[in-house]
């Protein structure tokens, strides 16, 4: 009878004989060293259990998972391209025209400041009782806001009025004592940044394009996973980029398997 074993001297995987019907410790030779060796002959044959392995040519059924993915890359990539272009042409256009600009003056101790004095756009006003300067009829773009009040320090205020109904109103707190102090008004800042988010937003938008081709071909998963995360900072019109963004992502994940 024979069988295999492993020989302790040599380490090589060999066929060794023993007597037929034999069971337990037995010895024999090993036929590649020749050393005497002792082998454990088991009673019954044990069978081991039969795997199954799929062959690498064999692929799961594909689904639409990527294609629905793709699609919606791509309508991230032309709404965040149409965004960011938006914001670069329409900056002289948002401008033109006329709208209102309101404030609130308040002092040290946050108190409204009555009496105040200023002067925007060639017009003058002064604060009521609760500290309001509200301007009408004021051209749309950027300003300068000119605050006076005895005692207190002047303010030099840049501001920036939008030809629609005015919709906030900004705070300024006035100091006692002389000179003047410099301020830009929020939207002031904020419209110094509108080119680098319109930028921004083209730029990661891009990325959503490359994912929708890595989607369309079931090519690369990793780098689809990641162009659509990218998307996920394009934005959109009321977030609808951000939001395909992430469906987008989902079905990468769930169909990942479908990716070579």
């Amino acid at each position: 009878m024979r069988g295999k074993t492993r020989c302790p001297y040599c380490n090589k995987q060999v066929i060794v004989e023993v007597p037929d019907g034999a069971v337990g410790l037995q010895k024999t030779k090993c036929p590649n060293c020749g050393m005497n060796i002792v082998v454990d002959v088991k009673g019954k044959e044990e069978k081991k259990e039969e795997s199954f392995v799929i062959h690498p040519l064999v692929k799961k059924e594909k689904t639409s998972k990527p294609m629905i993915a793709g699609t919606l890359l791509v309508i991230v990539f032309v709404t965040g391209i149409l965004l960011g272009s938006f914001i670069l042409l329409s900056q002289e256009s948002i401008f033109k025209g006329y709208g209102e600009y309101k404030a609130k003056v308040f002092d040290e101790e946050g108190k409204p400041l009555q009496g105040v004095k200023a002067y925007l756009d060639n017009k003058t006003v002064v604060s009521d009782k609760e500290g309001i300067i509200h301007f009408s009829n004021v051209s749309a773009g950027k300003h300068i806001l000119w605050l006076y009040k005895e005692g207190y320090k002047s303010m030099k205020i840049k501001v920036l009025v939008l030809p629609w109904r005015n919709f906030l109103t900004d705070k300024f707190k006035m100091e006692k004592g002389n000179g003047t102090i410099e301020r830009k008004s929020f939207l002031y800042t904020a419209s110094l940044f509108l080119p680098y988010l319109a930028f921004g937003i083209i730029i990661v938008s891009i990325p959503a394009l490359i994912g929708a081709i890595f989607c369309f071909l079931r090519k690369q998963a990793l780098i689809a996973l990641i162009c659509s995360i990218f998307g996920i900072f394009s934005i959109g019109p009321f977030f609808i980029g951000s939001i395909l963004s992430i469906v987008a992502l989902a079905l990468i994940v769930l169909s990942r398997d479908e990716f070579s």
